[in-house]
């Protein structure tokens, strides 16, 4: 029994200072009574970057698509009365229209649309002179012919009378602005979700002046990068296109399995190109490789992904049989956007391994990622990690370092100590379950944090 009393019972510094002990610690001091130990409410879900990310990026694709979509068509919609009709003798297989000086192919593939929203191939001996017709206009290549020849997928008979410009347009001004438009699309939704995914964090921690500087950056990055990957991606797109056409006998009546399949590749390959611009405005704007990395891959992964998932809700959920894509062209983008931000945030989150978390307080569950070596905390709206609406909080109050694979919080001055544990401190290493005055929880994945504000 005396031997047993005698030996000697070694503790190494990894059990001194895990935080199982300071968790057995804490739970006596509550046991006791003890002011000072703040139990963790819980973090707010909807405060987490994955999911303001995914709500931002979809916004900022909608309004892209809303801004864009009056501008854009599928089919060149030209409408008016026939002037002449031209049919090809006995073979029957196409007849030629004029309307507004334009001459248009009416094929017997093409598609009635009845005022029902009904379809069924059209009727070529129907065609009269006189009759005020509307036809969607696909330009079709032809060999031997340096121009495509203008082909109407859809027809409608006695369509609703058009006015202003759109009465006045021709096939060439709607090519045009078809054009523009087109070119415009991939940089305006890169443009508006950086804009978006990079002001989202410093609205949500009621910093102004860094919401517009990372949105601004990421609005720019977004256009210009839009603009260069986009003719990356046509590149890569427009070749996969036309491969895809060609596995179709008749892609009037859409594609086959394995065109639709290498359409989806296309298009998967030209947003994940894309991609590449809409995450990096944080990175860029606050200097910081970490968020520039996380930005980066979120990015791409997004592009790919919402890519992927744009040809199957175009043609599977919302049919290929229709003039305009508008509503799947929404839903497409505005995926692409969610896709987008969820992976940017969804990377941040895999990839980090120092990252502090809000307890208690209008941000309670909001996590700020320690991107930077030196991060300053504070009451000012310049800190990197702002504390509002605290007054015993000073301006300047604290600074974190990262020391290796360590970090250390230090107080600004004496007179405002940092209340680490329950105990003020002016400088200490920060270990994992650490809180601070605040009831700032630190987690980490090994020995560096995961620090809750």
């Amino acid at each position: 029994m005396s031997t047993d009393q005698n030996e000697v019972i070694r503790i190494s510094r990894e059990e001194a200072t895990s935080s199982h002990v300071d968790d057995l610690l804490k739970r006596q001091m509550s046991l006791r009574g003890e002011p000072g130990v703040t139990r963790d409410r819980g973090k707010r879900w909807y405060y987490q970057n994955w999911f303001v990310l995914t709500v931002v990026g979809a916004l900022g694709a909608f309004i892209a698509w809303a801004i864009i979509e009056p501008f854009f068509d599928d089919h060149l919609y030209l409408q008016g009365a026939i002037a002449a009709v031209d049919a090809d003798g006995d073979q029957g297989l196409f007849a030629k229209v004029k309307i507004r000086g334009e001459t248009i192919f009416v094929l017997s593939t093409t598609k009635e649309i009845e005022k029902d929203g009904s379809k069924h191939r059209v009727d070529l001996d129907s065609l009269r002179v006189g009759e005020v017709v509307g036809a969607y206009v696909s330009y079709v290549e032809v060999k031997g012919q340096t121009e495509g020849l203008p082909v109407a997928s859809f027809l409608v008979r006695s369509p609703a009378p058009q006015s202003g410009d759109a009465a006045k347009a021709t096939l060439d001004k709607l090519q045009a602005q078809h054009r523009v438009s087109s070119l415009l699309l991939f940089p305006l939704v890169a443009g508006l979700i950086g804009l978006f995914v990079g002001a989202a964090d410093g609205l949500i921690c009621r910093l102004p002046r860094r919401a517009l500087l990372c949105g601004a950056v990421g609005l720019v990055v977004g256009l210009v990068g839009g603009f260069v990957c986009d003719i990356a991606a046509e590149i890569a797109y427009a070749p996969l296109t036309q491969l895809a056409m060609k596995q179709s006998k008749d892609p009037a009546f859409g594609l086959s399995t394995l065109g639709f399949v290498i359409q989806v590749f296309g298009r998967t390959l030209a947003w994940g190109m894309v991609g590449v611009a809409m995450g990096l405005g944080q990175g860029i704007a606050l200097r910081s490789k970490r968020l520039l990395i996380y930005g980066l891959l979120g990015g791409v992964i997004g592009g790919l992904l919402g890519g992927m998932l744009f040809d199957p809700v175009d043609q599977l959920l919302l049919g290929p049989d229709k003039p305009s894509a508008l509503w799947s062209r929404m839903v497409g983008l505005t995926v692409i956007g969610a896709t987008v931000g969820a992976m940017i945030g969804i990377v941040e989150l895999l990839a980090r391994d120092t990252w502090l978390r809000m307890t208690q307080g209008p941000l309670s569950g909001k996590e700020f990622i320690l991107f930077k070596d030196v991060m300053n905390v504070g009451a000012s709206p310049r800190s990197d990690i702002y504390l509002f609406n605290d007054p015993q909080v000073a301006a300047e109050h604290a600074v974190i370092r990262t020391v290796g694979d360590e970090c250390e919080i230090e107080a600004r001055e004496a007179m405002h100590p940092v209340l680490l544990n329950n105990n003020g401190v002016r400088r200490a290493r920060l270990r994992h379950g650490d809180t601070d005055r605040k009831s700032t929880r630190l987690n980490s994945s090994h020995l560096v944090i995961s620090y809750a504000v």
